[in-house]
């Protein structure tokens, strides 16, 4: 071993020389990102993620690091989040974790190369997870909601998971409205307007028996303990946009024999129902954010409650007709 090696390895025992000779500048959402890595593969997910979308917003940059070493043959379990005040932590086993700081608007991700061969895997809990949450923290409030709108009608389609979002907004698409977002809504601060991920649909493994069309078209991957695949809407005769106002809220309700209906809310039940589902994150950011969910709750709510999808699209049709 030559001289200069050993002293290199002794004076950067954590790592901060790592050259990241890969950096490229991508706006997901419309935000900008700058994201360095050791690995080309890195900036490739990073282009599959965000490389269609435009600067739209004049914010301070993220910065995301990721640094590629070599590790086990097999990809480790999703990651563990927790959070003090305005640390965050991403914890998948001693080789694939990383940390981020939302006040100095930074993250950095160590992983294995097992890791990042599995691409689905290491955007989704990864790369666009800490980028979203560096945006979420700094610039937007998300919802797991989906979003579509009817000649420029917007409508938050909200729902836990298994209500059936995904594959109800890309009905709502097959039938002529315009998707925005399948299940990650993000309100923008200081305004009604909600913005998506226009570019991609995440379905259960069982879309493409409902929708035939799909089939040729996916990627199979499991994600949060589910299989689920990967659709880009390049590949679908659908309208898309980046975002919308947001005009009514429909909470989704579900089930083998319920009879299709759509029912009136109150604003106190919807205001409720919106808080209660947002994560807790440092008590400098609650006041800010819970003051964007409030900024939506003029907008009337509604209970969708369906079995067949072709019911649901006929309800969500005649609200934003009347």
């Amino acid at each position: 071993m030559l001289a200069s090696e050993i002293e290199t390895r002794l004076n950067d025992p954590l790592g901060y020389l790592t050259p990241l000779a890969y950096a490229a500048r991508y706006y997901p959402l419309g935000f900008p990102a700058d994201i360095a890595s050791n690995s080309p593969e890195v900036l490739e997910m990073a282009r599959e993620s965000w490389g269609v979308y435009q600067p739209r917003f004049d914010r301070l940059p993220i910065q995301v690091r990721v640094m590629v070493q070599p590790g086990g043959e097999l990809r480790p379990p999703a990651p563990v989040v927790r959070g003090q005040r305005h640390l965050l932590m991403w914890v998948a086993d001693r080789e694939n974790f990383a940390v981020c700081d939302w006040r100095e608007r930074f993250a950095c991700a160590f992983i294995t190369d097992a890791t990042a061969a599995d691409r689905v895997f290491c955007r989704w809990h990864f790369l666009d997870s800490l980028i979203y949450m560096l945006l979420e923290l700094n610039y937007f409030t998300a919802l797991h909601a989906a979003a579509v709108a009817w000649k420029g009608s917007g409508v938050l389609l909200y729902g836990e998971s298994g209500m059936g979002k995904s594959t109800l907004s890309y009905a709502c698409a097959r039938r002529g409205w315009t998707y925005i977002s399948d299940d990650g809504s993000c309100l923008v601060r200081g305004s009604r307007s909600v913005i998506g991920e226009p570019h991609h649909f995440r379905f259960r493994a069982d879309a493409p028996e409902i929708f035939p069309e799909l089939r040729g078209l996916t990627v199979g991957r499991e994600l949060e303990r589910k299989p689920t695949i990967e659709v880009f809407t390049a590949n679908l005769p659908i309208q898309t946009a980046p975002e919308c106002r947001v005009d009514h809220i429909v909470f989704l309700s579900r089930g083998a024999g319920l009879q299709a209906g759509m029912y009136a809310m109150a604003s106190d039940a919807v205001r409720e129902r919106l808080l209660q589902d947002i994560p807790t994150f440092d008590p400098e950011l609650q006041e800010r954010r819970m003051a964007t969910i409030e900024s939506i709750t003029a907008a009337p709510g509604f209970e969708l409650r369906y079995a067949e999808f072709g019911d649901a699209v006929d309800l969500l049709e005649a609200l934003v007709r009347e």
